[in-house]
């Protein structure tokens, strides 16, 4: 499993050191577009396909199989991928908080972040395990349009309750479990997926 996500380390900074950068940067400076939030989603999605998409147009799985990894060590290192990049990207969050200065409130909104992240891997990663990134793409603009709606819909459902912030703040914990909970259990499919794939 080290093995594997060294491998990933090393895709990453030679192929995405400039997004790795974005990242960064947008999650730690000011800005009044809620871009420090989108770009930990972004890293805790964007970066895992294209992990992904890198490894099916080299034909890693083919290599793959010849080495001494099971499948399902295979499939949970680009789910443990996913994890730390969310994880990287969600510490440089809290440590642009502390930097800006900002409010609790601006860490219910990391919370609330991380459990749609961790619930979009494990409706994405299966489905990619099976037909691959490059044949997903219109899944994806479909996948990522439905929830750009119910985003909305649900933002106009929390501005008409008007939460209270220690509501936000005692929830987001419960949702970042929930979405935890959620992406485990979708590890099983994403093996079986994997081994059924056709890419």
């Amino acid at each position: 499993m080290k093995a594997l996500l060294y491998k990933d380390a090393c895709v990453l900074w030679k192929q995405m050191k400039f997004m790795l950068l974005l990242v960064a940067i947008f999650c730690l400076l000011p800005n009044g577009f809620g871009l420090n939030a989108f770009f930990v989603a972004y890293a805790g999605l964007m970066l895992p396909m294209s992990l992904l998409a890198y490894d099916e147009r080299a034909r890693w799985d083919s290599f793959a199989a010849m080495l001494p990894y099971s499948p399902r060590a295979v499939v949970v290192s680009r789910y443990a991928a996913g994890w730390l990049l969310t994880l990287f990207a969600g510490g440089l969050y809290c440590l642009g908080v502390l930097v800006r200065g900002e409010g609790l409130a601006a860490l219910a909104v990391l919370g609330w972040v991380v459990a749609v992240v961790l619930v979009c891997q494990a409706v994405l990663f299966p489905y990619f395990f099976r037909v691959g990134v490059e044949k997903a793409r219109m899944y994806l603009i479909v996948f990522f349009v439905l929830l750009l709606v119910m985003g909305a819909g649900l933002a106009g459902l929390l501005d008409a309750a008007v939460p209270t912030l220690p509501t936000l703040l005692a929830l987001a914990p419960v949702g970042v479990v929930v979405g935890a909970v959620v992406c485990l259990a979708s590890v099983p499919a994403a093996v079986g997926q994997y081994l059924r794939r056709n890419w």
